[in-house]
């Protein structure tokens, strides 16, 4: 048996992807709708899918090195791809006049640069205290105690999620 081309891999993980997170918004409305029943069915399609992007990945990128190889590869390759993919992308939308889009791709990335400062730091050895939050709006992550306004959105402290 032949072995799937890499454009078909990218297309099915890139549709699984859009799909699960779809699902995920799915979740999140039917239980703000007190529709739990829904909301146990879009969650339970959406980890199935999880099973599939995960598994498309793996077949585009090999298996996964090393701890000290993963941070690397976030903090020297994933993140600066995606600081540069926004940053055009950015450019795109303004130019275009969609100014909302814009906003939104430059929220993201900011938060991109945070990754980037906290794989970096853990990558020198120090750490930030605490557990890790999320700004529910924008993705931007805080380390042990939400801040009043997220520093990206402006997002207030309830926004935030730890990550569990």
């Amino acid at each position: 048996m032949s072995q799937v081309p890499q454009a078909h891999l990218q297309e099915a993980f890139l549709q699984a992807s859009l799909s699960q997170a779809r699902l995920e918004m799915f979740a999140q409305q039917a239980r703000s709708r007190q529709r739990p029943r829904e909301a146990e069915l879009y969650d339970a399609l959406a980890a199935s899918l999880k099973v599939h992007v995960r598994r498309f990945l793996m077949l585009m990128r090999g298996k996964l090195g090393d701890i000290a190889a993963n941070l690397g590869e976030t903090r020297d390759e994933m993140l600066p791809g995606l600081l540069q993919g926004y940053a055009e992308l950015v450019a795109q939308a303004d130019q275009a006049g969609r100014r909302v889009d814009g906003t939104a791709l430059d929220q993201s990335a900011q938060v991109a640069q945070r990754q980037g400062e906290l794989a970096q730091a853990l990558t020198e050895g120090g750490q930030e205290a605490g557990p890790y939050l999320v700004c529910s709006i924008c993705g931007w992550l805080a380390t042990g105690s939400a801040p009043e306004r997220c520093p990206v959105c402006g997002a207030v402290h309830e926004k935030f999620q730890p990550i569990a």
